[in-house]
């Protein structure tokens, strides 16, 4: 299967002007099946205007994306902060090449030391998406949570993490999504944004794909912020097989440590 993952460069609560360069980046890709943007893409990660949050149901940012997956037959990971119920939530949202919002998902381990969680409201589902393989969706500050990714790996070959993941902790990034990897047996999907953001937070492009068995897999071909991978999930599935970790995992045990 082919992706594209880009360090989309987020231009701060701008969503036309994201929306755009998106737009350009989507029609630009050939022969691949999913592209894949940053956490809260279209604005940055802005989590204290409000007024930038889209009702999940009557959003005009994901009707546009729906019309750009249908146009150029492409499925469509973004970012984008929803309104559901009067509670604002830092969304995943995954668009199929129909043009149909095949799931979302809202951020569960909210950043408090950014004061996130004041304004943000916490998701409570843990969320996937039925493409090949199986996806298991998270956004940024969830990786630091193993727990989520050992329930998200029991049905999926890979594991996604969007994120605004600033370089001051990017060697953090890098090693966290290599655990992931390696702990789950899944290919691991880190899509970090790049530049710098409108509170001055400086990002290194350092979106990348972890293998399971820890490696770091090479794009096939690289432009610019752009990368492109060919992923074989038939190596998770054989490495599952061969080397079975999960069948010695002592869930009555470890439910102790959370009574």
């Amino acid at each position: 299967m082919k992706l594209a993952i880009v360090s989309l460069n987020s231009i701060w609560e701008d969503k036309l002007a994201n929306l755009n360069e998106i737009e350009r980046i989507v029609q630009s890709l050939k022969e691949v099946n999913y592209v894949i943007f940053p956490e809260m893409s279209l604005t940055g990660f802005s989590v204290s205007n409000l007024t930038l949050a889209e009702e999940l149901e009557n959003s005009s940012s994901i009707a546009f994306m729906q019309r750009l997956a249908k146009k150029y037959n492409i499925s469509i990971v973004f970012g984008l902060m929803i309104s559901k119920e009067e509670k604002k939530y830092n969304s995943c949202i995954a668009i199929n090449r129909k043009g149909e919002v095949a799931e979302h998902y809202e951020k569960i381990h909210l950043f408090s030391y950014s004061g996130e969680d004041v304004l943000i409201a916490g998701g409570n589902e843990v969320k996937s998406l039925s493409w090949e393989g199986g996806w298991g969706l998270s956004i940024c500050f969830d990786l630091r949570f193993p727990e989520l990714y050992q329930e998200l790996s029991k049905e999926n070959l890979i594991l996604l993490n969007i994120a605004n993941w600033p370089k001051t902790r990017v060697a953090h990034w890098r090693s966290l999504l290599n655990t992931r990897a390696i702990e789950n047996q899944s290919f691991m999907i880190g899509v970090n944004r790049s530049g710098v953001d409108g509170n001055g937070l400086e990002y290194e492009e350092s979106s990348c794909v972890f293998s399971p068995l820890g490696e770091k897999v090479q794009p096939i071909k690289t432009s610019g912020i752009v990368q492109i991978f060919d992923i074989n999930l038939e190596e998770a599935v054989l490495y599952r097989k061969s080397f079975p970790v999960k069948a010695d995992r002592k869930n009555l045990i470890y439910k102790e440590f959370y009574s």
